[in-house]
């Protein structure tokens, strides 16, 4: 069924997500969130993590750390591209006695470009280099095309007789007898002359396009910007803004993860105009799904009266380096802590500088961490059990 997307006079903001400063090495960060858990009253043995991550094979490592850090593999509260399976929480609070949340949106990153959006393959021939997520790779590449054709497909221009124009293709423009489905949608109220009426009217029109004048204020935030208006027509470019236009369309998902593309359809046009659609696109969804997990652990009962830390953050994967293996880094976001034996609105949420401080003050030495060649070697030394079928 096509979804109807309208816009709204409220519309979400989102709080700004910064990386600088604030990455964290995985080998680093795990010991100091299992100190920052024991700071908190967590007892060594009775904490059972759960990670919420991509189902991406770069996210081995942290789940690796995790498992040695807490002494438990850690549950798992998510779906591919990070999407919070929020009707887990039960039975995840049933594996252990303290509970750990942690979740996060990944990215790709190279240090020497410092570009971000792709990750090295070496399961494959050649070690190709491919998306860092693909899911979220998936989501947002028909908007990013459908992006650069319009950029190509709207013009600028001025005419003879000194009128600042546009020219726009008939498809994306949302005519009220004829509204735009499934293409990106000009925001044309922003840009043209309205009529005292409230009407926007064309100066003309061709077998495919309509020209309007457009107004002042527009006119003048493109000069401010350095743009010199010609007599022949040429591409809008990088001046179609966020703020210009929306994406309205049915969802291309068919499965669960739909909702990961139901979440980032509102903030498209700030996805696709970044300089690193990707990592905007990882921020976003760990800022949505932090927000939206919280939500369902207040409602519900699943924590109430226990230990509980949610934690959300970006991890950042680097390929292998030189003579170093692939690594992995985390950005914490925010954190939800629910003190064990306290009602269900007896919480405190940690932003994200604020937890920074928290964690980067733990030591990154764990006194209780787990061996875990020692651990697997131990099992290989057990006798062997009959195992037998029922009677």
């Amino acid at each position: 069924m096509f979804k109807q997307y309208r816009e709204y006079s409220i519309t979400r903001k989102l709080a700004p997500f910064k990386v600088d400063g604030l990455a964290m090495p995985y080998p680093e960060f795990v010991p100091r969130l299992y100190n920052f858990c024991k700071e908190l009253g967590f007892r060594k043995g009775l904490i059972m993590p759960s990670r919420a991550f991509c189902s991406d094979e770069n996210q081995g490592l942290p789940i690796l750390l995790l498992t040695k850090h807490f002494g438990a593999f850690p549950f798992d509260h998510g779906s591919v591209g990070a999407v919070m399976a929020v009707d887990r929480h039960g039975p995840h609070s049933h594996h252990g006695e303290d509970l750990v949340i942690v979740q996060a949106s990944h990215v790709g990153y190279d240090p020497d470009t410092g570009i971000y959006g792709k990750y090295t393959r070496p399961q494959l021939i050649g070690k190709a280099a491919g998306a860092s997520c693909g899911k979220i790779t998936h989501v947002i590449s028909p908007y990013v095309e459908k992006y650069q054709f319009a950029r190509g497909r709207i013009f600028l221009q001025q005419d003879e007789q000194g009128r600042h124009l546009i020219i726009v293709k008939n498809s994306f423009i949302d005519f009220t007898c004829q509204p735009v489905k499934d293409e990106l949608v000009l925001r044309l109220q922003h840009i043209a002359k309205v009529n005292e009426g409230g009407v926007i009217r064309a100066l003309s029109a061709t077998s495919s396009s309509h020209v309007y004048e457009v107004s002042s204020a527009f006119q003048q935030r493109l000069e401010s910007a350095g743009y010199q208006w010609k007599n022949v027509a040429e591409p809008i470019g990088a001046n179609l803004s966020a703020d210009l236009f929306f994406f309205r369309s049915d969802f291309q998902e068919t499965d669960n993860t739909v909702a990961l593309e139901r979440s980032l359809i509102e903030f498209m046009p700030n996805i696709v105009t970044a300089r690193f659609p990707s990592l905007l696109a990882a921020q976003i969804n760990t800022q949505l799904e932090f927000d939206r997990a919280v939500e369902s652990i207040r409602r519900g009962t699943e924590y109430r009266g226990r230990n509980f830390l949610f934690i959300a953050g970006l991890n950042i994967d680097i390929s292998e380096h030189v003579d170093f293996p692939a690594t992995n880094y985390f950005v914490p976001w925010a954190a939800h802590i629910q003190p064990e034996g306290k009602g269900a609105n007896e919480y405190v949420t940690i932003e994200q500088q604020e937890l920074f401080g928290s964690l980067i003050k733990q030591s990154i030495e764990n006194p209780d961490l787990v061996n875990l060649k020692e651990e697997i070697g131990r099992m290989a030394k057990r006798p062997s059990f009959d195992i037998r079928s029922p009677m």
